[in-house]
């Protein structure tokens, strides 16, 4: 039997992942992207956006817990959750493990994303049944300058930042997002690769500090996404500790107290990479 193979189509990566073994179970165009579902032995079901591979079952937990906890766990009682993007569900589930949750918010522009992971990933899906959740489809940025200052967290769960994601990482996206968030309150949302995308994190970080005020940066090793190193903004109104403020939350794989503390990324590490710049190779 012929070995199926798929090959990314990644425009905002220097390289291209070619994943063998993956079988087509789903593919479909919504009315703004083409999405696919795969089937991998090694990688079991996997959420393919515009030819990028979103997730895949072996390791989406690696990305949610990170992007989720890590925020979370630095506010002492979440009760009110933004998410932006996130129709796969895993962000979702992931917040909903807080007790302290009253209400959750997710804004999905494309509905047929939510639609595909209730029927190929019902396990990472389910949050959608949950009775404190509420699911609008639209812009998370028209989302946002329509609504008054509510959110104790806001998680921004988007694809990399080329077409209709360009809006998620604008200065003005950014201050709608401050203007949002309650006092005390976290913002996070997931910066690409430090070894790709260093003057894309550099410019985020920037942003990100003259909207909210404070902002640090941390990191997670994830095999599936181009460059490896994945990173994560926080912003605040408040100055961010790099220590979780209480206990983890139960039902976790990977986040612990030590990994909050251990992923953050060294305050002149990303000078460092930035400095690299993000053009051709350029010898020193």
């Amino acid at each position: 039997m012929a070995k199926h193979w798929f090959e990314e189509r990644d425009p905002f990566s220097p390289i291209q992942y070619r994943y063998a073994g993956a079988r087509p179970l789903y593919s479909a165009r919504s009315e703004l992207q083409e999405i696919q579902v795969l089937e991998s032995d090694f990688f079991g079901r996997m959420l393919v956006l515009d030819g990028v591979v979103q997730l895949t079952e072996r390791d989406e937990f690696l990305y949610h817990e990170m992007l989720v906890h890590v925020p979370m766990h630095s506010h002492v009682a979440p009760k009110s959750v933004l998410i932006v993007g996130g129709g796969d569900g895993g962000a979702l589930r992931e917040v909903l493990k807080h007790e302290s949750v009253e209400r959750v918010t997710l804004v999905e522009m494309d509905r047929e994303v939510i639609e595909v992971a209730k029927k190929f990933f019902p396990d990472m899906a389910a949050g959608f049944a949950s009775p404190l959740v509420t699911v609008r489809h639209g812009d998370g940025a028209a989302f946002l300058d329509d609504e008054g200052r509510q959110f104790d967290i806001i998680l921004v769960d988007s694809t990399d930042p080329v077409g209709p994601s360009t809006s998620l990482s604008t200065p003005e996206f950014f201050r709608s997002a401050s203007e949002a968030l309650n006092d005390g309150g976290v913002f996070a949302m997931q910066t690409e690769s430090l070894h790709f995308h260093a003057d894309y994190v550099d410019r985020v970080q920037r942003a990100l500090k003259a909207a909210f005020g404070a902002v640090d940066l941390y990191g997670a090793p994830i095999a599936t996404y181009a460059g490896n190193w994945w990173t994560f903004a926080l912003a605040s109104h408040a100055p961010i500790g790099r220590e979780p403020v209480r206990e983890p939350a139960p039902g976790l794989r990977i986040y612990c107290r030590e990994l909050h503390r251990s992923a953050f990324v060294p305050s002149k590490a990303l000078t460092c990479f930035t400095s690299l710049g993000s053009g051709p190779y350029r010898r020193g």
